[in-house]
């Protein structure tokens, strides 16, 4: 009977829909308040049921379609229950239902907290940005009650600051230090300027970025940089350069000092004396000389005496050969680059 009555209910209502009328048309009273009444105090109104990706899948849906979700694994429709198209997207239909809003599509309210499984994937906020807000702007990081804006708990890495160095307080709290002065000048391994380091190699002033120029002239630099290439480093007058790699001894280098030497060998032998311009005749003894001066008759004679032959010594001086050539006074050492600090 219930059947039957279905029937007949279903068909009436097809040929309603079908009549081209402006009459309004009531189901279950006589007095319809509306283009279709229907009153009942015993059934409802079934409308379409599809799972979330059926109800996904229509094509070209109307503004004010409404359907019932029966699953929840759509793409958008993510709750079962009465779901309609606002002309642009399918919305869930109810008060106490929330929209279909996260974080990809809109903005929202979290109801409570939310736990996200990252499943060894990256959470990112672009462009190159991330903004925590709270209202007394405090911000825990491995610590779930934040005492100051930013809590970590644990090791923390700060790199590549231009405005200064971090420095720690005694509580871990991490403060700007001071930052380096201008016209610092540092040895590194590093080759090329870096973080406001400038190396040293002789370059023009005008090359290098304005704050840098400025505080180059500030400290009396103008023209070049210095260029520290094969140099060391040595206190004294500001930005004087001298001294040589090499030098040469003198005289007065050297300890006053006579060489002295002693023949190798002492063996008999004879002298034999020579007469430049002088008449020079051995005496009839045999053990001396007279000299005559002049030619002729002699004017007079002196008798020279010569030590006999035997064993004797002779002593004299050696030059040494040198020819002042200069020797490099540069020890071993390790090569590394001068850098000086002018901001960036």
């Amino acid at each position: 009977m219930q059947t039957r009555t279905t029937i007949k209910f279903l068909s009436l209502l097809y040929l309603l829909l079908f009549i081209n009328t402006k009459a309004q048309v009531g189901i279950g009273n006589s007095n319809p308040r509306a283009a279709l009444d229907v009153t009942s105090t015993t059934q409802g109104i079934l409308i379409p049921r599809l799972t979330a990706v059926q109800a996904e899948a229509i094509s070209n849906p109307v503004l004010g379609e409404l359907l019932y979700a029966t699953t929840n694994d759509g793409s958008i429709i993510n709750n079962t229950g009465f779901w309609y198209y606002d002309g642009a997207i399918w919305k869930p239909f109810g008060a106490t239902l929330q929209l279909n809003v996260d974080i990809y599509n809109g903005d929202g309210t979290l109801a409570a907290d939310r736990t996200m499984n990252m499943s060894g994937h990256n959470l990112s906020f672009d462009p190159d940005k991330l903004t925590l807000l709270a209202v007394d702007q405090k911000t825990g990081i491995g610590d779930d009650s934040p005492e100051h804006t930013l809590d970590v708990n644990g090791n923390v890495r700060v790199r590549n600051l231009s405005g200064g160095n971090v420095v720690a307080l005694t509580d871990g709290t991490l403060a700007i230090g001071p930052k380096v002065p201008y016209g610092t000048v540092k040895e590194s391994l590093r080759s090329t300027d870096h973080n406001g380091w400038y190396k040293l190699d002789g370059r023009a002033i005008n090359t290098l970025p304005a704050i840098a120029q400025a505080n180059a002239a500030s400290l009396g630099i103008s023209g070049n940089l210095i260029n520290a290439n094969n140099l060391l480093m040595k206190q004294g007058a500001t930005l004087a350069t001298g001294g040589t790699s090499n030098i040469n001894l003198l005289r007065a280098n050297l300890p006053n000092y006579n060489m002295t030497g002693t023949t190798s060998a002492s063996v008999n032998h004879a002298h034999t004396a020579i007469s430049g311009g002088w008449n020079v005749t051995p005496s009839a003894t045999g053990t001396a000389f007279i000299v005559r001066a002049g030619r002729g008759t002699a004017s007079g004679t002196a008798a020279i005496t010569l030590p006999t032959s035997g064993v004797h010594t002779h002593t004299g001086f050696a030059a040494s050969g040198g020819n002042n050539t200069s020797f490099n006074i540069i020890p071993e050492s390790i090569m590394y680059t001068y850098f000086i600090y002018l901001g960036q």
